[in-house]
């Protein structure tokens, strides 16, 4: 890759120095006629014995022929003289050899795209072929065999220029050719990194539409810019890489087939689809062993008659799927499918009409940014997908922890009222009754709720609180404060997030506390864009607490940490869970403090 770009580089600065112009670059055009060898079968000593050359004005050259052409300079004896070397320019046949005469004898010269005797250092041009005045038969002729692998509508021109002006066009370049090669340049390039970049998602994924995707944008670029790009251009100057620039057409339409498959999961979403997919994908693996078969056999006529018939078939079913897509279409996601394959379609025919790359260059980088856009969509969905499931299965986790929590408050609730009632405290045991069935009417209420405001979550708080005064005889005190500038009403938190504090702090903290006062503070305050859930007693402390009892505490703190994170909305801004254990002047433990931030969006 870098090779690719310094060799642009060093080419475009040495164009802009030179200041080539089309001047330096004057030519003259040579009348030339042909005749077509139908079976490649006739020798030149033949051909210099025909009479039946015809002018090339209306030639259309076809996949497979052999053609003979005779290049008459007659009228350039005198321009000849003036130096030795000369080069003949003429199209980009696939195979040619320029026959000279040499002392008596005949000389070839290769000098077609897969056959040649010099390297071509220009991305545009080529070397073109060397001759003298000598090498001219009957002292005005020069002839030709070229071959064409594929139909070439173009006119056939031959034209000569002196070997030291040849320079103009192998070393520099003109405004003109920079104007050409910056498409194909910026097409490859935009290419290479969206390669490079769905390669590094398919290793991290492991989906199969993240590699077929990549591979299909390869062989765009190799199909579209291949003859433009410097690192590529020696590869195609060979009979086997010309063949893989010919059959990126049907590769490309391949791995589309087969990205489409797997990012719009035909089989599942769209069984009709999905079997004629299938067929066309064996269809096209067929085709490419026909044109192998066909190509390096010498069958051109054959191997473009191949290749036309992919295009018809890919044109059909391109028609019907966006059709079928437009109708059936599940999700978003086909339409991108939709949008991109006609935008492709309509460059690549455009492309066909005008017989400019360009047009389906523009297509095809369009559709690649559409299918990629398509892909970073389907990422999102997956992710989101992904958190959904999670949400779901951490909610049933913690509805199945906190069922556990209920029944266990519960029982303790309804063993007190029996005490209650077993010593004669009926009117204690009516009023714990009475705020018992509020609270447990409330609990089971919001028990399918995720989050309620923070109103309800302090009325179950207070009801709790009454209760567990009552139980242990109003051994403790309990006050709730509320910060002028909170609106409750507004404000959503998990459901009984806060009551396991309260509990803890009561069980393993107060009702442990042998001597003084024991008090139980709940604080609700705000902190810039965080709510703040203040829980401090000052009982035992954590230090005293047994072992099996601090288990099922860290198991309970585990969850709530779970319920919290569920809530998270970023990295920057996480609800947050802080235990203080507090001491007194002589060091010993005077209580527990614990700081719950939530974040406010």
């Amino acid at each position: 890759m870098k090779l690719s770009f310094l060799c642009v580089l060093l080419s475009f600065t040495t164009a802009l120095y030179a200041q080539t112009t089309e001047l330096d670059r004057a030519t003259k055009v040579l009348p030339a006629t042909y005749l077509i060898d139908e079976g490649s079968s006739l020798e030149f000593n033949e051909v210099l014995e025909l009479n039946s050359f015809k002018p090339t004005k209306e030639l259309v050259l076809q996949a497979g022929h052999t053609y003979w052409f005779r290049i008459d300079f007659k009228n350039e004896i005198k321009t000849l003289q003036e130096q030795k070397l000369w080069r003949l320019r003429t199209n980009s046949f696939n195979e040619a050899v320029l026959y000279c005469s040499k002392d008596g004898s005949i000389e070839q010269k290769p000098f077609g795209w897969v056959k040649k005797n010099e390297s071509t250092q220009s991305i545009i041009y080529s070397n073109g072929v060397l001759f003298e005045k000598e090498d001219l038969f009957s002292g005005k002729y020069l002839y030709v065999r070229a071959k064409m692998y594929f139909s070439y509508s173009s006119p056939v021109y031959f034209k000569y220029i002196s070997n030291t002006s040849n320079r103009f066009y192998t070393d520099y370049y003109t405004k003109d050719d920079l104007e050409k090669l910056t498409p194909s340049l910026g097409y490859f390039g935009a290419c290479s990194v969206l390669f490079l970049t769905f390669i590094v998602v398919f290793i991290n994924v492991r989906a199969v539409e993240f590699l077929y995707y990549p591979l299909y944008i390869l062989f765009s670029a190799i199909y579209l810019t291949g003859l433009d790009i410097p690192v590529f251009h020696g590869f195609f100057e060979n009979k086997i890489g010309f063949w893989i620039g010919l059959i990126s057409q049907v590769l490309i339409n391949l791995f589309y087939l087969l990205f489409a498959k797997y990012y719009l999961n035909t089989q599942k979403k769209y069984p009709l689809l999905d079997g004629i997919i299938n067929m066309i994908i064996v269809i096209l693996i067929l085709i490419t062993i026909l044109h192998f078969g066909s190509y390096f056999s010498g069958l051109y006529q054959m191997q473009e008659n191949i290749l036309n018939i992919q295009r018809v078939v890919m044109t059909f079913f391109g028609l019907f799927s966006m059709i079928y897509l437009l109708f059936k279409a599940k999700d978003k996601l086909a339409l991108f499918i939709v949008l991109g394959s006609f935008i492709y379609m309509t460059g690549a025919l455009t492309y066909w009409i005008t017989i400019n790359k360009y047009y389906m260059m523009a297509g095809s980088f369009l559709e690649i940014i559409i299918f990629s856009l398509g892909l970073a969509y389907k990422i999102k969905l997956e992710y989101e997908g992904k958190v959904a499931l999670q949400k779901e299965v951490s909610l049933k986790e913690i509805s199945a922890k906190r069922a556990q929590i209920n029944p266990h408050f519960f029982f303790n609730s309804l063993n007190s009222i029996q005490n209650l009632i077993i010593n004669n405290e009926r009117k204690t045991a009516l009023s714990y009754l009475n705020k018992f069935s509020k609270l447990a009417r409330n609990v089971l209420e919001s028990s399918y709720e995720a989050t309620v405001t923070l109103t309800e979550e302090i009325e179950l708080l207070n009801s709790y609180l009454e209760l567990e005064s009552l139980r242990f005889d109003n051994a403790f005190s309990y006050s709730i404060k509320i910060a002028d500038d909170i609106k409750t009403d507004s404000v959503e938190i998990p459901l009984m997030l806060i009551q396991p504090f309260a509990e803890n702090a009561i069980i393993h903290g107060l009702v442990g506390k042998k001597e003084g006062e024991k008090t139980l503070e709940l604080r609700f305050l705000k902190d810039g864009r965080f709510y703040v859930v203040e829980i401090e007693d000052n009982g035992i402390g954590r230090q005293y607490i047994q072992p099996e009892v601090k288990k099922k505490k860290s198991r309970g703190m585990e969850i709530t940490k779970k319920r919290l994170k569920m809530l998270d909305n970023s990295e920057q801004h996480k609800n947050t869970i802080e235990i203080i254990d507090k001491y007194d002047s002589n060091s010993q433990p005077s209580g527990t403090k614990v700081i719950i931030r939530l974040y406010n969006p």
